[in-house]
């Protein structure tokens, strides 16, 4: 796999935080590079490498205007965690909290059960949050306050087609502290799982942000299969790993601390399982049809609750307004 040019300029900018340094983009690249770490939604990151070549950086509006967003996003996540701890429901983050600087659309929260779904909502409109959207397992939230949204769901679901076991997910979560405050997330091997099933099932693409999380918590690798083992997720972090492997080898060859993990890591699967893509890849990657029709097959062969779950999916997508969110989805090229 040889990755597309301007794809290639963007990662070498950000290097590897903490195992390699960037490279200095040439002043006219910064620009549509920035476009392109919008798409790959690691805005902020990409900012805030530049800072390290030029003072003051290029984009310096647009690096005040993220790192703002991104106080506002951590702000909302402690007003939420307060807010929960102080009603006793019972939750956890997924898929937020970053290893890196992340400015999030959304901030998601897994709730035990459909009655503390229904008190969190009502403590949350108490705190200035709107209900925009409701489907079968949740809603969304927008805070007024903040100007980003907050999204509570019952299952980790794409369509009411539930992929992950919400039961297995809250044995392997952790508390962690947020500007002083106790929040309630997954451990990042967890965490690691749920992004690679979120890739596969829900938006059958891979970003940046994607690849920057697989890269950055590189060391969990082994609890994250055994976790993909357990929760049958395994051929979407199968997936996730070997494009994380092949991304990190286009732009930064083999001898580096990160491939020989994701080599060593990659040793311990069955290869005739690893999934092809084409030999040029822009970022972000959209999965082909064959290997998420796959994923699905296995996914729904081998794991009774997503089974369990196919008939409210089935009726949910094949509503007018699901169709037409369908094939908006197929068309888009970022998330």
């Amino acid at each position: 796999m040889k990755m597309c040019k301007d794809s290639l300029l963007l990662i070498k900018a950000i290097g590897l935080p903490q195992l390699l340094e960037g490279e200095n983009p040439q002043h006219n690249e910064a620009s549509k590079l920035f476009q392109l770490a919008e798409l790959n939604k690691i805005t902020l990151l990409f900012l805030e490498s530049l800072k390290g070549f030029r003072k003051p950086p290029p984009l310096e509006s647009q690096l005040a205007r993220y790192r703002d967003r991104h106080q506002r996003t951590l702000d909302l996540i402690t007003l939420v965690s307060s807010q929960l701890n102080s009603l006793e429901i019972r939750y956890t983050l997924f898929k937020t909290l970053k290893p890196f600087p992340y400015t999030p659309a959304d901030i998601d929260i897994l709730l035990w059960s459909k009655r503390g779904l229904s008190k969190t909502s009502h403590g949350l409109e108490k705190k200035n949050l709107k209900p925009l959207d409701w489907d079968l397992h949740g809603l969304t939230m927008f805070s007024f306050d903040h100007g980003i949204n907050v999204d509570l769901t019952t299952e980790i679901a794409a369509s009411s087609f539930v992929y992950l076991d919400k039961k297995a997910l809250f044995e392997h979560s952790s508390q962690v502290k947020v500007h002083g405050s106790k929040v309630q997330t997954l451990q990042p091997y967890a965490d690691l799982v749920v992004v690679a099933a979120h890739c596969m099932y829900k938006e059958q693409m891979f970003t940046l942000s994607d690849y920057y999380t697989f890269g950055l918590l590189s060391r969990y690798y082994q609890e994250a299969l055994e976790f993909a083992e357990k929760t049958h997720a395994e051929f979407a972090l199968e997936t996730a790993l070997k494009l994380t492997h092949d991304i990190t080898i286009s732009a930064f060859g083999s001898d580096n601390a990160l491939a020989k993990r994701l080599e060593n890591s990659l040793q311990k699967m069955d290869m005739s399982r690893m999934p092809r893509m084409d030999k040029n890849f822009d970022l972000p990657i959209k999965y082909p049809s064959r290997i998420v029709l796959r994923g699905l097959f296995e996914k729904i062969l081998e794991d009774p609750i997503t089974r369990n779950s196919l008939p409210a999916a089935l009726e949910s997508t094949l509503q007018p307004k699901s169709i037409n969110k369908l094939l908006t989805h197929m068309k888009r090229k970022g998330y």
